[in-house]
């Protein structure tokens, strides 16, 4: 009995680890953890995205320099007030671009988020903004 009880939680143990493992790790459960986190404090949401990807973490002028555009921008265009996933475009199972509307008091911006997966896990590639996006639109009828 008492084996049947360790076998049974260690099948547990090891289900929930992989779901959580897996679920904490896809394109989408990271752009919800940055959002959730760029609600209350931008420069923690822009480390948080860096810190997915060792090679990016380390440049400290590249976050830095994000943190101040980001910065600049709330200066110019007023309050954050949400945002709307925009695209989402993937080349192949391990190349993913996600391309959001940031919705200002001002204006929107568009933010661009580039994720790569060369391994299992994802990790940033690139991002950027700009409020000069009008060209991406397309007519609905």
């Amino acid at each position: 009995m008492k084996r049947t009880i360790i076998i049974i939680a260690a099948i547990t143990a090891m289900l929930a680890f992989g779901n959580t493992a897996k679920a904490q790790n896809t394109p989408e459960d990271i752009m919800a953890k940055f959002f959730t986190m760029f609600n209350d404090d931008v420069n923690k949401a822009i480390d948080y995205l860096f810190s997915t990807n060792d090679w990016l973490e380390s440049n400290k002028e590249g976050t830095t320099a994000m943190k101040e555009k980001f910065e600049a921008s709330r200066k110019l265009l007023g309050n954050f007030n949400g945002y709307e996933l925009a695209g989402k475009y993937y080349l192949g199972e391990s190349y993913a671009k996600y391309v959001y509307v940031l919705k200002y008091d001002r204006q929107p911006v568009e933010f661009v988020v580039t994720m790569y997966r060369p391994d299992k896990v994802w990790k940033l590639q690139n991002m950027n903004f700009h409020s000069d996006f009008e060209k991406d639109m397309v007519k609905v009828e």
